[in-house]
């Protein structure tokens, strides 16, 4: 403890004096040897602390009831001898008999308070007494017995069921132990038939009535009793609602299918809205690409349908909605459709206002001719890919958002995690 507290100090005045000439790696070297200085400083006190040993070489006994323990020390033998550890058992102190006496007669007067419980007296005792195993912070051992352990069992419970009107006298017996003094302790105590209501002396005269019949031999029934407490009884089975409760099951389900499938095809129909929204920069980039090579309009895009129309066959594309309508604008040009409207129709079939702009586009392409086009498509390409970027941060954003409850629940299981074995060993 004395060298952990001499380089703490040395650590200190080298921090203080020299700190501007050392260098970081050596700052921080010095730091974590002042710190478990620190520490050894600390656990040093906290030994000399927890040390039980006084001057006089004397170690102190705990009180009666408190237990024994054990305290390491180390011996050495003679003065020039090594020290070795050594485990003395320290025991509880022993008690006087006169202290014993002492402890005997405050756990009768705590038992002639505790004793009644809930219930008025000893003279008129309806609910369950109160018994323990320990009195005077369990210096005094107790044994309980009744004389009419049919009446009252061992943990003190009033278990008759019928009792007489004027009660029954019931003697407790309590043997007291207090080291090697002991003490026995009889009294009396009256116990009285608890009072019921009329629907507990109902359920109480069934319930005496089934176990009589419990009992006999030979019956192959068992009969119900008819009347109880002056009151007629009437006996019904339980009618099986598995059926119905089956029945509104289905309704249930029936109800919510709709609003299922709706769910669903919202959730399709905004997945697909996005991914036309993710598409729409490259599709019309490679539109304009195509233009500015030489190649019509309508011979651009055929070759951008195509392309994906063979990569998708061959599995090297999935399912994209936009080059899935521009495969239908295709195929609706092919079969005589004029390409105005088809183009039109492109944009109303997307549902979406950058189709829209791009079906107007081209159709008006085709009255005031393709002169400018492909400048008028690499604007609205670049114009687009600004809008995806800006689309991009907000749907991650919104993943940011979906996140956050999850990441809430698991810090609550983290914090149940440490704080539940703390919470335990605090109340052990």
């Amino acid at each position: 403890m004395i060298l952990c507290g001499s380089f703490l100090a040395a650590a200190a005045f080298v921090w203080i004096f020299f700190r501007k000439k050392l260098s970081p790696e050596k700052k921080r070297m010095l730091g974590i040897v002042a710190m478990a200085a620190g520490m050894g400083v600390l656990a040093g006190a906290g030994d000399g602390a927890d040390s039980g040993l006084a001057e006089g070489n004397l170690l102190e006994r705990k009180e009666y009831g408190a237990g024994s323990y054990e305290e390491q020390l180390t011996l050495s033998v003679g003065e020039d001898g090594e020290p070795f550890p050594y485990n003395v058992a320290v025991p509880e102190q022993i008690l006087t008999t006169a202290e014993e006496q002492a402890f005997l007669a405050a756990a009768v007067e705590e038992i002639a308070r505790e004793f009644p419980g809930e219930n008025a007296s000893v003279n008129h005792i309806e609910g369950a007494v109160a018994v323990r195993d320990s009195y005077q912070e369990e210096k005094v051992l107790a044994t309980w017995s009744f004389d009419q352990p049919e009446i009252v069992n061992m943990q003190g419970k009033v278990i008759a069921g019928e009792l007489p009107g004027e009660g029954v006298l019931v003697k407790a017996k309590a043997v007291l132990v207090c080291g090697e003094s002991e003490r026995t302790e009889e009294f009396y105590f009256r116990v009285f038939p608890l009072e019921r209501s009329g629907t507990e002396e109902v359920l109480w005269q069934i319930e005496k009535d089934l176990k009589e019949q419990g009992t006999l031999a030979g019956e192959t029934h068992l009969k119900l009793p008819e009347t109880a407490d002056g009151n007629r009884l009437i006996w019904r089975g339980v009618k099986d609602r598995t059926p119905e409760k089956v029945l509104l099951l289905g309704i249930v389900m029936a109800v919510f299918v709709p609003l299922l499938e709706h769910s669903r095809a919202r959730e399709k129909e905004e997945r697909r809205q996005r991914l036309l929204e993710l598409e729409y920069p490259e599709l019309v980039s490679k539109i304009a690409l195509l233009l500015g090579a030489g190649m019509t309009l309508q011979g651009a895009l055929r070759k951008i349908a195509q392309t994906y129309g063979t990569k998708k066959k061959s599995g090297k594309e999935q399912e994209l909605p936009a080059y899935e309508e521009l495969l239908v604008l295709c195929r609706e040009m092919e079969n005589g459709m004029g390409e105005a409207a088809a183009y039109q129709r492109l944009g109303e079939r997307c549902k979406n206002a950058e189709y829209r702009r791009l079906g107007t586009m081209l159709a008006q392409n085709l009255k005031m001719g393709s002169y400018g086009l492909v400048a008028l498509l690499e604007q609205e390409a670049e114009r687009a890919f600004e809008v995806r970027k800006a689309s991009a941060k907000r749907y991650g954003e919104e993943a940011g958002t979906k996140l956050l409850f999850p990441m809430m629940l698991m810090l609550g299981l983290v914090i149940v995690v440490l704080m539940v074995p703390a919470v335990m060993a605090f109340q052990m």
